[in-house]
């Protein structure tokens, strides 16, 4: 079956595309798991669902399942054999692939080609832990759920990696954005909003990313602070100078001792340099003369950011984990606002950008750290894993105020009118 339709989505065009419109489903007809191996079965799934009044929740490995709330569905739609790179020209610093292609399957072919994804994407089945731990997870799951690793803080995200792609959406019309070259202007820049949609506007196939020229070499310094602020202030001080730092994180003296870069403060900043090795080591001695700290080489380098990464010092222990974006600047007022009593563990990446807590009093920390993010108003806070408290009892995404929900919703009215894809997944509701 060839598809040649292509959608015309009405954005945001008001109380006329309400989700209230689901049908009620078709008596005695329940509907069954779909394995879609093309957006031809994509369409014809959604149309089904459509005509049915049923909702399907988008599913690929499984490894990011746990995030967001649970589903209201009555089927899956697993997209997981959506898979294989389409085109791959190294020269020309870009990949074509499909949607369910396994991380192995990218880094390996990056990896040939000395190449990476500069927004670096974690591990999702790691971070998540118990039985997802060894799901690799696909690429279309990094994409839609915005992932990205310590490089964000230099390199960007991936939503700004996603030069393009094809996807069905909820309305059953196939409809593409972007295109296989760095500038595109054609139509909406529909790529910034699929990228953390989480699988509630399209169902995507064939994905188009921008890559870059893996570094030649990496080290980190360590240097030793007194207090959270310290580090912070430290980190800023060493992104002031030419010497061109592409990543910070910082670990409680607790953590650093089990990561063995304990540098006997109560919180150890962490510096990553990349580059041609020369530089790299120019750099790192100036920046070692500057701090008075500490450096250790690739090997060991590498090991530690991919464990800072997928959140390996949190997501090792049995208790929920939250994670907090906000500005570097708010981190020591987050984590100042923590009662010791609560028994939580936590890190930091992108400067203090982002933390990351796990503690197993996790409706308290989660009341505190959301009215904290309220007070600074900036950032938010999402539970990503549920172990002592449930989904149910606590909403995962940082609840929206009144106008940013009516925008979401008129947003997932113009795609999805009939809430057939992952409905509820970020929100009650839509």
């Amino acid at each position: 079956m060839s598809i040649k339709a292509r959608c015309r989505i009405p954005i945001c065009q008001g109380s006329d595309q309400s989700l209230a419109t689901q049908p009620t489903p078709t008596a005695g007809i329940p509907m069954t798991d779909v394995i879609a191996t093309s957006l031809a079965d994509v369409k014809d799934a959604v149309e089904s669902a459509i005509a049915a009044g049923h909702r399907l929740e988008v599913r690929g490995t499984g490894s990011k399942s746990n995030l967001g709330r649970e589903c209201n569905a009555d089927a899956a739609l697993d997209v997981s054999k959506m898979a294989g790179i389409v085109d791959y020209q190294p020269e020309e610093l870009v990949m074509t692939l499909r949607a369910g292609t396994p991380m192995d399957e990218v880094e390996a072919a990056l990896a040939d080609a000395r190449q990476m994804l500069a927004f670096e994407p974690p591990r999702m089945g790691r971070i998540s832990g118990g039985p997802r731990s060894e799901l690799q997870g696909t690429i279309g799951g990094i994409v839609a759920a915005n992932l990205s690793g310590p490089r964000r803080l230099t390199a960007g995200a991936t939503r700004d990696y996603l030069l393009g792609f094809e996807a069905i959406s909820g309305r059953g019309e196939l409809f593409k954005s972007g295109g296989r070259v760095m500038k595109n202007v054609t139509g909406y820049d529909l790529s910034k909003l699929m990228c953390g949609s989480f699988g509630t506007l399209a169902v995507m196939d064939e994905i188009t990313l921008k890559t870059l020229p893996a570094p030649e070499t990496s080290q980190s310094l360590l240097v030793a602070c007194a207090d959270f602020a310290a580090a912070t202030k430290t980190i800023a001080q060493i992104f002031a100078t030419p010497h061109e730092p592409g990543a910070a994180a910082i670990l409680p003296q607790s953590i650093a001792a089990e990561e063995a870069v304990d540098t006997g403060g109560a919180f150890t900043a962490i510096i990553r340099l990349e580059g041609i090795e020369a530089s790299v080591y120019d750099r790192i001695a100036n920046l070692q003369a500057m701090t008075g700290g500490e450096t250790i080489a690739k090997p060991a380098s590498e090991t530690l950011w991919q464990r800072i990464r997928d959140v390996q010092p949190l997501a090792e222990k049995p208790h929920d984990l939250w994670k907090v974006s906000c500005a570097p600047s708010d981190a020591p007022r987050l984590v100042e606002s923590l009662d010791s009593a609560m028994g939580v563990r936590f890190m930091a990446d992108w400067a203090g950008g982002l933390l990351w807590f796990g503690a197993s009093r996790s409706r308290d920390l989660g009341n505190r750290l959301r009215t904290v993010v309220a007070e600074l108003d900036s950032g938010f806070a999402m539970l990503v894993r549920d172990v002592a408290v449930t989904r149910d009892e606590i909403a995962p995404f940082q609840p929206l105020p009144a106008p940013l929900f009516e925008l979401h919703k008129r947003v997932k009215a113009s795609f999805d009118p009939r809430g057939v894809l992952n409905y509820g997944r970020m929100h009650s509701g839509i």
